[in-house]
C-alpha cells in the first residue's frame, strides 16, 4: 500500500513533466476513443441497412435501363425456369407498354412545355399560338403493365413510387386474359374515368375495374391489366419485360441472384436490394476500415508515449531505486510503485482525452463518412432528380421546359430504394455507449500495463552497490 502511495505522489513529483505526458496521452486515448466510437456507430449502422434490406430480385433484359429499352425482352419460359429455382418463393412478371395517343384513347396526365429533345420516350407533341408566340406542349405516353401479380406491380422500378393501392373498385385475377383495367388515379382524372367506363388501346375496348393511387404523379399516370391481356393486345406473345423474384430468405439472396444469372446467362440483368445496399455501404465501410486502423495506432501511440516516459523517470530515479533496495526493499514493491505512477499518468490521461474523445466522436465521424461518401454521391447524383432519372440526364429535354402534373402528385423518383439508402448512410448517430467506455477504460488500463512493463523490467535489473558505487 506505501508503494502505490508513493506511486501516484511520484507521478506529480515533478508538475511540468506530469502535466506534458498526461495531454500527450489524452491526444493519442482521445483519437482512440472517438475512433472507437465512430467504428462502432458505422457498425451500427451498417448491420441496420443489412437487417432491413429486402429479400427482392429484379431481373431485367440485358442493357435495359428504366424507359428505355434495348428491343431485348424476357419471356414467359424464363419465368418458368425462374420458378423452379431452390430457394424461391415467389415470383412475378410484368411487361410494359408505352401507348402513344395513336394507339389509346386515353390522354395523359403529364404534359410539358417546350418537348422532349428528339421526342424521347413516344411523346407527342403539339402547338399552340398564342400572344406570346408559339409553344410545344408534349405529353408523355401513357404506360400500360401487364401484370400476374396485381396489388404489388408498381412497386419501386423507373417510375418510383410505392405498392399501388385501390382507391375504388376491385382488382383481377392474376391468371386473367380478359380485357380489363386499373387505371392511376391521375389518369383517370383527366380522362374522367371511374369504376364500369371504358377506353380503347390497341384497337380494343377496355373496361375500368379499379381506380389505384401508387403515391408519385408518373405511377398515377398508369394502367395495370393481367399480363396475358397486355401480351395478346400489343402483339408480345410470350414477352417480359421485368421478373421479380423473392427469396426465402435474406441469407440466401445471394445464391438465388447467383443461380438466375447461371439459368438466364448474358440476355438478362439481375439486381437485388441486397447488391444494391452492399454497393452503398461502401462509404461506410471504408469509414469503418479507417477508424480500426485509426484505433490501433492510437492505442499503440499511447503506448509507446507512457513506454518512453517510463523508461526517462527510471533512468532519472536509479540512485532512488538503489537506496531502496539497498535499505531491504523488494523488487515487487519497487516495481509496483512506478506502475502505480504509470497507472496515474494513464488515468488522468484517460479521463482528460474520454471527454475530448465524446466531444469530438461526432464530428470526425461525420467528416469521414462525408468525405468517402463525396464520390459516390456524385455519381448517384445523376438519378436522385427528375432529369437525372433519365437515360442521359437533362440533356434529353430542348428548350424551356415546365412540368405540370396533375395536383397532389407525387415527385419523379427513380431509383427509390438505392437514392433514399444514400440519402441516409449519412446520417450517422455517433455516441457513446456503456459498453463503449467500459472498452475504454479496460483499454487504458492494459496501455498503462503494457507502457510500463519494459521500463519497469529493467528495475529488477538495477545493483544498488553498483549504483551508489557511480554516486
Amino acid at each position: 500500500m506505501n508503494a502505490l502511495r508513493r506511486g501516484v505522489r511520484n507521478a506529480f513529483r515533478n508538475s511540468i513533466r506530469s502535466v506534458g505526458v498526461v495531454l500527450i496521452l489524452a491526444v493519442a486515448i482521445a483519437l482512440a476513443i472517438s475512433m472507437l466510437i465512430a467504428r462502432d456507430a458505422v457498425n451500427t449502422k451498417i448491420a441496420s441497412v443489412r437487417a432491413s434490406t429486402g429479400t427482392t430480385i429484379t431481373v431485367t433484359p440485358q442493357g435495359s435501363f428504366g424507359f428505355q429499352s434495348n428491343g431485348k425482352t424476357l419471356t414467359n419460359a424464363d419465368v418458368t425456369k425462374v420458378e423452379n429455382l431452390d430457394h424461391v418463393t415467389s415470383v412475378k412478371a410484368s411487361l410494359q407498354e408505352r401507348v402513344s395517343s395513336s394507339d389509346t384513347s386515353l390522354q395523359s396526365s403529364i404534359s410539358f412545355q417546350g418537348g422532349f429533345g428528339g421526342g424521347g420516350f413516344g411523346a407527342q407533341s403539339s402547338n399552340t399560338t398564342g400572344t406570346t408566340g408559339s409553344t410545344t406542349t408534349t405529353s408523355l405516353p401513357v404506360t400500360f403493365t401487364g401484370t400476374n401479380s396485381p396489388g404489388d406491380a408498381l412497386t419501386g422500378g423507373a417510375v418510383g413510387g410505392g405498392t399501388e393501392k385501390l382507391t375504388s373498385g376491385t382488382s383481377f385475377a392474376a391468371t386473367s386474359k380478359a380485357d380489363v383495367a386499373i387505371v392511376g388515379k391521375a389518369l383517370a382524372s383527366k380522362n374522367d374515368l371511374k369504376v364500369g367506363s371504358t377506353f380503347t388501346a390497341w384497337g380494343k375496348t377496355i373496361k375500368v375495374v379499379g381506380i389505384y393511387d401508387a403515391g408519385t404523379t408518373f405511377a398515377n399516370n398508369g394502367v395495370i391489366m393481367p399480363l396475358a391481356s397486355v401480351q395478346t393486345l400489343a402483339d408480345a406473345a410470350g414477352e417480359v419485360s421485368t421478373i421479380t423474384v423473392v427469396a426465402d430468405s435474406v441469407d440466401n439472396v445471394s445464391s438465388v441472384t447467383k443461380a438466375i444469372e447461371t439459368t438466364l446467362g448474358s440476355s438478362a440483368s439481375v439486381t437485388s436490394e441486397q447488391a444494391t445496399a452492399e454497393a452503398q455501404l461502401a462509404p461506410l465501410n471504408s469509414v469503418k476500415t479507417i477508424s480500426t486502423y485509426t484505433l490501433i495506432g492510437a492505442i499503440i501511440a499511447a503506448g509507446l508515449i507512457l513506454l518512453l516516459s517510463m523508461l526517462m523517470i527510471v533512468r532519472e530515479r536509479r540512485r532512488e531505486i538503489g537506496v531502496l533496495k539497498a535499505i531491504g526493499a523488494p523488487n515487487r514493491s519497487v516495481i509496483g510503485q512506478f506502475v502505480a505512477e504509470s497507472t496515474t499518468f494513464t488515468v488522468l490521461g484517460s479521463v482528460v482525452g474520454l471527454i475530448f474523445g465524446i466531444l469530438l466522436a461526432s464530428p470526425i465521424t461525420n467528416a469521414l463518412i462525408s468525405s468517402n461518401s463525396s464520390s459516390t454521391s456524385s455519381t448517384g447524383s445523376r438519378f436522385g432528380g427528375f432529369a437525372g432519372g433519365f437515360p442521359g440526364g437533362g440533356s434529353r429535354f430542348g428548350g424551356t421546359h415546365t412540368f405540370t402534373p396533375p395536383s397532389g402528385g407525387g415527385g419523379f423518383r427513380p431509383g427509390n430504394f438505392g437514392h433514399t439508402l444514400s440519402s441516409t448512410l449519412t446520417q450517422v448517430h455517433a455516441s457513446a455507449g456503456i459498453g463503449t467506455l467500459v472498452f475504454a477504460f479496460v483499454a487504458a488500463i492494459i496501455i498503462a500495463a503494457i507502457g510500463s512493463t519494459v521500463a519497469v523490467s529493467t528495475i529488477v535489473r538495477i545493483r544498488p552497490a553498483e549504483v551508489l558505487r557511480s554516486e
